[in-house]
């Protein structure tokens, strides 16, 4: 019953993870995915890494890698809160909020593909069209 009261209380380490993790799922994983997917009918990737994954696996592999990458964050989570200090809580909002704000800034940049036939990179006039 003790178990049950803690588990349910909120206590459970990968509920309280999962909690965390909401916008990392929403945008670096899901919203990054899908942003992509669509995408790429309007351009290419320019990642050589994930170009030769997608060509060998096909485009569900970068959402293999994505899931591999929430396990990673997952042991991060856990190491950092299986210390004692008192900055855990700063430093796992930060590197949560982070990974969130990259996957918002690669939907953007999909987005912008999709819909302006250019990058953020181009856009923003780092890059030539």
């Amino acid at each position: 019953m003790l178990l049950k009261n803690v588990f349910v209380a909120g206590f459970d380490p990968s509920v309280q993870f999962l909690r965390d993790i909401k916008y990392v799922v929403l945008f670096y994983v899901l919203g990054d995915f899908i942003t992509t997917y669509h995408a790429l009918n309007y351009g290419f990737e320019k990642n050589p890494f994930l170009v030769i994954l997608m060509s060998e696996f096909g485009i569900w592999s970068i959402l293999m890698m994505k899931f591999l990458f929430i396990g990673i964050i997952y042991w991060f989570y856990r190491a950092i809160m299986d210390t004692g200090s008192a900055w855990k809580n700063h430093i796992w909002l930060a590197s949560r909020s982070t990974v969130s704000l990259l996957g918002l800034l690669l939907m953007v940049n999909n987005l912008l593909v999709i819909f302006s036939k250019c990058s953020l990179f181009q856009f923003l006039g780092f890059a030539s069209y």
